[in-house]
């Protein structure tokens, strides 16, 4: 697509350039004078009098510009060189009121009138632009001028050269225009099919922007409205402030405006105010359209470079669509500044602005088009790529899910499978003792005491294999939310070592900053997270050696500590011992799987709290528990 656009564009400005070429006389300073005046009743032979002829003034360049205004101009043309079937041409083709007057044998004045306003059946050729037959031999005649824009060149032609330049130009304005069909085409289905309110503006620009074209090129006239001049002018006005209006409208929508450049937005919003004036005037006051014309040409190209700035921040993304899409403003109002300061009388009329600007606006379009289109395909191989990533990811968390559950399913056959040799093996052993006999030799008693010891430790690891096992099922499945209810740490710590053999409970020396220590949370979980902590403690310090626990509050916090005195553990370790499965070397030769504190620090985390190592013990290993306090004590702990 970007393709065929760019090769009729490059077609377009290849025609337009021998259309500008083609062959005309234009009128030199000496040849052409001027007089204008706010007095529409001025009649020829006032004008032609002797003494009002002191009133002209040289037309600098053959060209007049005088911008938009109410008065009425009058061209003073002499003749010279006559081509064979001469041919006046005034242009540009929306002048609107034109009157030739040339002098008879008697002295009289013939009067022809034509321009914008009349119907084309009153043209003595179909033609774009103003043309009047001449006679052909050397002469003085007067053009009187009454349009709202007074910007215009007259141009002398044989009647072949212009029928020839006529057919030329048509030819270009059919590419143009069908080059311009095609973007509106191209609007309305993107509109059509997504039904999105940005291409719905985008389409209402394109297609205000060549209605006013077509107008202003006199081929509504032409071939729309013959006979309804007035229709065809009226394109031309509304059709210029309806492009400023949704071109503001889709432009701020386009760069953000609104939400990134609030400044900048508020000046748009003030163009298409203008833009809305001139619409208006020329529905109901059209005496104003000399007024806001001008005021919306001007807003164009003023708030057009305040949004350069604008053009380069988006150039700066480094993305090729937002690199065109920035390309087209800049570019619009570079093509376009010549066209509007004609418009405006800044400069006088050139045949090349005229017809180079029909072209003004295919270029920046077709950057704008060509943008979009980049834009639109980056965002659909980013949206692939993000349902690609999501399928993926929804497939891997359905994987780690079904891991999960079998490993689940695993531990809990094993634990299942394991729980009855264990029973067998532990009645067994009691059956051996009670079938000892009366008075056995020392030797052979102490070879079955320790042989009975060995069964005990044996069957002890076997049961904290199977604890271990359904703790960690226990704290997969409270990933899903914990049976959350008001507690106690410090009776909690009490419970736990109570579960402790006599021994054991004598090592542990509880110290707590208060009678109450309210939390909410999972019992079972917690208390699971208080048991391993204990007997790593147990497992770990060195033997009758005291083992300390210490419960306090610290501002919303309480923090549960336990603390001994053995190896400790190495430094650069203190993360990893929380791993799961992983064990140091130092200990490898106690028992364990390497979940305890691993199952420790998340069942801390989901509570909301921390479970780490307090660097400051010296002795041997301290870990410190931080859990958020209750909100409310008393209700805490009803």
């Amino acid at each position: 697509m970007t393709r065929a656009l760019s090769t009729l564009l490059l077609l377009c400005l290849l025609l337009a350039g021998g259309v500008a070429h083609a062959g005309f006389r234009t009128f030199s300073e000496r040849d052409a004078a001027v007089y204008c005046s706010a007095d529409a009743g001025l009649d020829i032979d006032r004008v032609a009098s002797a003494g009002w002829q002191t009133r002209f003034q040289p037309l600098p360049d053959g060209k007049l510009a005088r911008g938009y205004g109410h008065d009425t101009c009058w061209l003073r043309l002499k003749l010279s060189d006559v081509p064979p079937r001469p041919w006046l041409e005034l242009i540009p083709s929306y002048l609107a009121r034109l009157s030739l007057y040339q002098r008879l044998p008697d002295g009289g004045w013939q009067r022809r009138d034509i321009g914008s306003w009349r119907p084309v059946s009153a043209m003595e050729l179909p033609l774009i632009a103003a043309s009047f037959s001449l006679l052909p031999h050397e002469q003085t005649v007067f053009v009187k001028v009454q349009s709202l824009a007074l910007n215009a060149q007259p141009r002398l032609w044989s009647e072949a050269e212009l029928a020839a330049h006529n057919n030329q130009r048509l030819l270009q304005l059919g590419l143009i225009y069908g080059y311009m069909l095609t973007m509106v085409l191209i609007a309305l289905a993107a509109w059509l099919i997504t039904r999105r309110a940005q291409h719905a503006k985008l389409f209402g620009y394109i297609l205000a922007v060549a209605c006013h074209r077509f107008a202003t090129d006199g081929m509504a006239r032409l071939l729309l409205f013959p006979e309804q001049p007035q229709i065809a002018l009226l394109c031309n006005y509304v059709g210029l402030g309806a492009a400023v209006m949704l071109g503001c409208a889709y432009f701020a929508h386009l760069l953000e405006l609104k939400r990134d450049y609030p400044r900048t937005y508020r000046l748009y919003q003030l163009q298409a105010a203008a833009g809305a004036a001139t619409v208006l005037c020329a529905l109901f006051w059209p005496f104003g359209l000399a007024y806001s014309i001008p005021v919306t040409l001007y807003a164009i190209i003023v708030i057009n470079l305040l949004t350069l700035p604008v053009c380069w921040r988006l150039w700066r993304r480094n993305d090729s669509g937002d690199r065109l899409i920035a390309l087209h403003l800049p570019t619009n109002l570079a093509l376009n500044i010549p066209a509007l300061l004609l418009h405006l009388g800044h400069i006088p009329y050139q045949s090349w602005i005229q017809e180079y600007g029909r072209l003004a606006d295919l270029p920046p379009i077709t950057l704008l088009y060509i943008g979009l289109f980049l834009r639109m395909r980056t965002l659909e191989r980013e949206r692939i790529e993000a349902l690609h990533q999501a399928s993926q990811a929804q497939a891997d968390s359905l994987r780690q899910r079904e891991a999960r559950e079998e490993q689940a399913d695993l531990l809990a056959m094993i634990t299942h499978e394991i729980r009855t040799p264990v029973a067998i093996i532990d009645a067994a052993s009691s059956s051996l003792r009670l079938l000892e006999e009366d008075a056995p030799a020392p030797p052979v008693l102490a070879q079955r005491q320790a042989r009975h010891e060995r069964i005990q430790r044996a069957l002890q690891r076997m049961q904290e294999l199977m604890r271990l096992a359904e703790q960690h099922g226990r704290a997969d499945v409270s990933d899903a939310g914990l049976h959350s209810r008001p507690l106690d740490l410090l009776e909690l710590t009490r419970r736990s070592l109570e579960q402790l053999d006599a021994d054991a409970q004598r090592r542990f020396w509880l110290q707590s900053g208060g009678a109450r220590m309210p939390l909410c949370g999972d019992d079972q979980l917690l208390t699971m997270l208080l048991q391993n902590l204990m007997e790593n403690a147990l497992k770990y310090a060195h033997p009758d050696t005291p083992i300390q626990i210490g419960v306090h509050r610290l501002a919303d916090r309480i923090v549960w500590q336990i603390s001994d005195y053995g190896p400790g553990i190495a430094p650069g370790q203190e993360e990893a011992i929380f791993q799961r499965f992983t064990r140091l070397a130092e200990t490898s030769n106690r028992p364990g799987l390497g979940l305890g504190l691993h199952l420790a620090r998340r069942i801390a985390v989901q509570h909301g709290g921390e479970l780490g190592l307090d660097p400051h013990w010296p002795h041997g290993a301290s870990f410190i528990l931080h859990l958020p306090k209750a909100a409310h004590d008393a209700h805490s702990l009803a």
